[in-house]
């Protein structure tokens, strides 16, 4: 499921301070944003919670943005979003429910699917508002 945002940007748009800004933004909101430029593009990592005991919980959220720029038309493409730990929390929640502790999990992985399934439009969303800066 590929998900993109596609941002109209004029000519004075600066790639480098917008990724800058949300990184800035996300890391703010407790993420661990790690932006890697490519040539003209970036590619930039956002997690928050994943790994240990997040992984059972299924808490945690995460996906990839690539970020480049052709002519007037910034693209924000999102891939290997977070959902292993998902599947894990649902499977333990389902096929232990019969004991109330097991639950537990299916709770929060549901809560963290949520939360992942509005990550590329809450991105998307802070990225029209910096872009609109420019």
């Amino acid at each position: 499921m590929a998900e993109n945002t596609m941002l109209n940007v004029g000519p004075n748009f600066d790639m480098d301070l917008f990724v800058k800004r949300l990184t800035e933004a996300f890391g703010a909101k407790g993420f661990s944003v790690n932006p890697v430029k490519l040539g003209e593009s970036y590619s930039v990592t956002f997690e928050k919670g994943v790994g240990g005991i997040n992984t059972v919980l299924g808490m945690g959220v995460g996906i990839k943005a690539n970020i480049s720029r052709n002519g007037d038309a910034l693209m924000i493409t999102y891939t290997d979003a977070e959902w292993t730990s998902k599947i894990i929390g649902i499977a333990i929640g389902w096929v232990f429910g019969w004991s109330v502790i097991f639950l537990i999990p299916l709770v929060t992985a549901i809560i963290g699917a949520i939360n992942q399934m509005n990550l590329p439009k809450n991105i998307g969303n802070e990225a029209t508002m910096i872009a609109a800066s420019f």
